[in-house]
């Protein structure tokens, strides 16, 4: 299977300790299935650091049956919950026993609503149709995906095939 990581680095071998812990799934390696997904990452990224081109890092992923795998099936009620823990962390490492999890992305059509969540969470105003609500309003944004590697056995399966510069 291809997987692409969109960036301005090239990474032959990936290194789970450069990401942030506070974001979707926690600290790891993501990747997509979707190469116009890590294209758009890769070109904003770019314009961050201007002096950077925009890189999209292709892999071939061999799947091994031994790892834990945990694949959040759309915008689900355990999908936002695992996204909030991870989000108001605040570079406390959620610990998670999962070698790879894969699932939506919480970008910026998404994490607008997101963000909405947990200003009301933490003003305790969460109910159960305010969660609802939330991930009713989820089903409208675009398809995308995102799969985090988490353990050093995970990126094992991992094999560096070449990169594309972008624009």
């Amino acid at each position: 299977m291809k997987l692409y990581h969109g960036g301005i680095d090239i990474f032959h071998e990936p290194n789970l300790l450069l990401g942030r812990t506070d974001i979707d799934f926690g600290q790891g390696f993501y990747l997509t299935t979707l190469f116009d997904q890590a294209k758009r990452w890769a070109v904003r990224r770019s314009t961050w650091k201007t002096n950077k081109e925009a890189i999209v890092n292709i892999y071939n992923y061999n799947k091994d049956s031994d790892l834990k795998y945990k694949k959040f099936d759309g915008y689900s009620e355990e999908w936002l919950d695992f996204i909030v823990l991870n989000r108001t962390s605040k570079n406390r490492p959620v610990v998670v026993t999962y070698d790879i999890i894969e699932g939506n992305v919480a970008d910026d059509d998404v994490i607008n609503a997101v963000d909405r969540y947990v200003e009301l969470l933490r003003n305790g105003k969460v109910t159960r149709n305010i969660k609802l609500g939330l991930l009713d309003e989820l089903k409208f944004a675009k398809p995308n995906n995102q799969i985090c590697l988490k353990t050093a056995t995970a990126i094992k399966c991992l094999k560096f095939d070449k990169y594309e510069v972008v624009k």
